[in-house]
């Protein structure tokens, strides 16, 4: 069939993604991170290098150095209002594998600041387990026909989230987001990407590449130019970059303990 309708699924990705395009000012920063460091760390250990984890908790250190970068501005139908969440908490969109099909859902790591590279590892291993009738919202979208009940259930609960900051809090949101491309790595594939998101901060891993005895990281950043000032995303940008290069010794212990 050539032309089809979309599914429910396919559909409210692009109303969000309208959504978001709507309501935040984006602006791209990509970089690429020499991790020679952490590499050598983990082939130390004979371990492969859990780098969603590691960007996952390098979002946490990043955060509690500029706590701007964990923040959501929400347009509102009573107008703005600025999310500075008292947690630090990553949201980590995911790929579940459901019957032979793969299901696009969100998880959020809690607390990312505080936890171990293990106990990361632990909560993205358990979103991946999950059953769809347990999420909170794909549970309303799964297997569910594009119909106008279906959309319009859809399109409340986004706008009950998205109008009303407190219930996005009660729901346990993060105010950061990491998406994770690694399972796409290819060495001799050199590629930068990001994804927008509504944080303020979306920060994409795209690959890690190999030249000559050192090793790289590509990142791509989605900043919201409505929750702060370019100055501040530049000096943040650079921060994590010193936190996944090593620089400092206490940052580095704080990422991989």
């Amino acid at each position: 069939m050539s032309v089809r309708k979309a599914s429910l699924e396919e559909w409210f990705l692009i109303y969000q993604l309208e959504k978001i395009k709507k309501g935040h000012f984006h602006l791209p920063f990509y970089m690429t991170v020499n991790i020679s460091k952490l590499a050598k760390f983990y082939a130390e250990k004979e371990k492969k290098i859990p780098l969603t984890a590691l960007m996952i908790k390098a979002a946490g250190l990043l955060a509690k150095k500029h706590p701007e970068v964990n923040r959501i501005v929400f347009k509102t139908f009573y107008g703005l209002r600025i999310f500075d969440p008292n947690y630090i908490s990553v949201n980590l969109p995911i790929m579940i594998d459901v019957e032979g099909q793969r299901f696009l859902a969100a998880t959020v790591i809690e607390n990312v600041d505080k936890a171990t590279i293990s106990k990361i590892n632990e909560e993205i291993k358990m979103a991946l387990s999950q059953r769809l009738s347990d999420l909170k919202i794909g549970k309303y979208v799964y297997k569910k026909r594009n119909n106008f009940i279906n959309r319009s259930r859809l399109k409340l609960i986004h706008f009950l989230i998205n109008n009303f900051p407190k219930v996005y809090e009660n729901f346990g949101g993060g105010a950061l987001a990491v998406s994770s491309l690694m399972n796409h790595n290819h060495e001799d594939f050199d590629m930068s990407m990001m994804a927008y998101g509504p944080t303020a901060f979306t920060i994409c891993s795209c690959n890690h590449i190999k030249k000559k005895d050192e090793d790289f990281l590509k990142i791509g950043i989605a900043y919201d130019h409505f929750a702060f000032s370019g100055e501040k995303a530049i000096e943040a940008s650079q921060y994590l970059s010193h936190i996944l290069t090593g620089k400092n010794e206490g940052d580095f212990s704080s990422l991989v303990e």
